[in-house]
Formats: structure tokens, C-alpha cells, sequence
């Protein structure tokens, strides 16, 4: 039977470092690979930090000679360079590498498509061309939780302006940041099934309708501005039609929002796979406790 035991970590940003936590948690070996020295930072007790150039094949190799699984949470204008590590993962003999593609609808044939899909569905069929030397387990782990409450995706909390796609009634699947780490760790420990899979999970489903009810709910007595998007397919349609002509980065975020908030595309997933890596459904109170520790006094 498949065992993991050593993991290397590629990236450790936001998300990166939740998964960090996990795996330290989880009772792993872990090395966190990094393009430069970090003196100022202090790891987990355990944790080996190695510099290595990414695009060095033969010094990837090496650094990943012995380990078992790959973890990468490099960031999205790192996530073409993934093949190069992905080839010293399979002349190093790793057993598995989990890409950084932990989106809503990356692997949605219908929004393959959308720019910032593009180079996560190359690394999905390049994985998938070297199963038989190296496996895979790809994530759908819908919206971050924390993306839609605290980080401006549903409203903006400041100026307490909100754009509402719709009746505003399209569901969201989301997992915070921890969920999605933990699903991360429970895949690792659960290596049979989740062996050349994509693994569905989410913790809640919500609607924007849902969410702005709370953040109004937060915020007592203030008046808010929301503007509603009567034609949610002619202005998404408008939208994707921009960042094709213009791929600056705000029309790609706006682009983002909209592809989950539209309802253009299926934003719940109707099953999951929670049970086979550990994650729980939470609650709408789970839910509210996010927004009081967000915005409660």
C-alpha cells in the first residue's frame, strides 16, 4: 500500500502557508523549496527550507531525490513553470504531485476557456499525459470562503457598495483557506482513492444574496449602494469579450468575480468528496461566526 511520509512544499503565500501548517499538523516531513534565503522568517519546528531555481531541472532533481509527494501553491503567474518541476518529480521518482490549481471552475470544460484558466488546463492535461510515471490529485474547492467575505468578491465592506449578478440567487460553493489545506493533507493520508483524481469538496454553498444579508446584518444603521447586473449573460459576455481585447489584470479580476458570482457557470458542485479527505460540511451559523470574526465589534 502507498504510504506518504516526506512532502515538499512549493510556495508559501497566503494559501501556502496554511497548507504549511496542515502538513506539520498532519504529522509530515516537510521541505519548503524557495527561489531565495528568507533569514527573517521562522518556520514550523521540523520544517527544512531548501533554495533551489525553479527552472533548474537537474537541481530540482536533486532536492526532490527521496521525497514522496509534491505539494505546489505557487502563485497564478508561476503555474506554467510547473512542468519543469513536474519533470524533475518524475526523474527524482516522487510518487505524487498536487498541482496549484485550487479555483471553483478550473475544471469546468465550459470555462476552460477564460484566461485565467488557460495555463492551470495545460498543467491538467500535462499531469494527466505522465500518469503512468507520476500521479495526480487535482482540487476543485470552489471560492475561498474567505475571498467572498473579507477580500471584496461579494462587497466592498469600506465603501459598503455591493454589485449583485441576477436575483443574486446563484449558489457559490466555497472552502476557507484551512479546509482546502486540510483537504490537501487528507488526500496525502488517503492515497488510494484519490490517486489520478480531481477531488470536489466545499464546506458551504452560498448565494451573494446570502452574504451581503450578512454583512448588512454587521453593519447596523448604515445604508449601502447596491447596483444590480439586469442581463447576467449579455454583461459577462461583454466582459470576457474585454479582457480577450485588453487581458490587463483588473479586467481579469473582474472577469473572476463574474464567472463565479454570474451564474453563467455551474458554481455549486452538485457532489463532492469531502468524506474521503476529511473535510466537514459547515453550517450557516459556521458561516456567521466568519463574518462576526470579520466584522463584529
Amino acid at each position: 500500500m502507498t504510504t506518504f511520509q516526506k512532502i515538499t512544499l512549493i510556495g508559501k503565500g497566503l494559501f501556502g502557508s496554511a497548507v504549511l501548517s496542515e502538513l506539520v499538523t498532519g504529522g509530515f516531513e516537510v521541505t519548503l523549496l524557495s527561489r531565495s534565503e528568507k533569514p527573517d522568517e521562522v518556520l514550523p519546528d521540523g520544517v527544512r527550507r531548501v533554495v533551489v531555481d525553479y527552472n533548474d531541472v537537474e537541481s530540482l532533481t536533486k532536492v526532490l531525490t527521496g521525497q514522496d509527494a509534491v505539494v505546489s501553491t505557487v502563485s497564478v503567474e508561476a503555474v506554467p513553470g510547473q512542468k519543469v518541476i513536474i519533470d524533475a518529480a518524475i526523474q527524482a521518482h516522487v510518487k505524487r504531485f498536487i498541482p496549484s490549481d485550487f479555483g471553483s471552475l478550473t475544471t469546468d470544460p465550459a470555462a476552460s476557456h477564460l484566461p485565467h484558466h488557460v495555463h492551470m488546463v495545460e498543467i491538467q492535461k500535462y499531469l494527466k499525459s505522465k500518469s503512468d510515471q507520476i500521479e495526480y490529485t487535482i482540487f476543485s474547492i470552489g471560492a475561498f470562503t474567505e475571498f467572498l467575505v473579507n477580500y471584496g468578491v461579494i462587497f466592498d465592506w469600506q465603501s459598503k457598495k455591493a454589485q449583485v449578478w441576477g436575483d443574486g440567487t446563484s449558489p457559490i460553493s466555497t472552502t476557507s483557506l484551512q479546509g482546502a489545506a486540510r483537504a490537501i493533507v487528507g488526500a496525502l493520508k488517503n492515497p488510494e482513492p484519490t490517486k489520478n483524481k480531481n477531488i470536489f469538496i466545499h464546506e458551504h454553498v452560498v448565494t451573494q444574496k446570502q452574504l451581503l444579508d450578512l454583512a448588512k446584518k454587521y453593519s447596523p444603521g448604515v445604508e449601502w449602494t447596491i447596483t444590480t447586473v439586469e442581463d447576467p449573460k449579455a454583461e459577462f459576455d461583454r466582459l470576457e469579450a474585454l479582457t480577450k481585447e485588453q487581458p490587463e489584470i483588473p479586467n481579469i479580476i473582474t472577469l473572476v468575480k463574474a464567472s463565479i458570482t454570474s451564474g453563467k457557470y455551474q458554481g455549486a458542485y452538485k457532489k463532492v468528496d469531502n468524506g474521503l479527505v476529511g473535510v466537514s460540511l459547515l453550517t450557516e451559523e459556521d458561516l456567521e461566526a466568519t463574518f462576526a470574526k470579520a466584522y463584529g465589534s
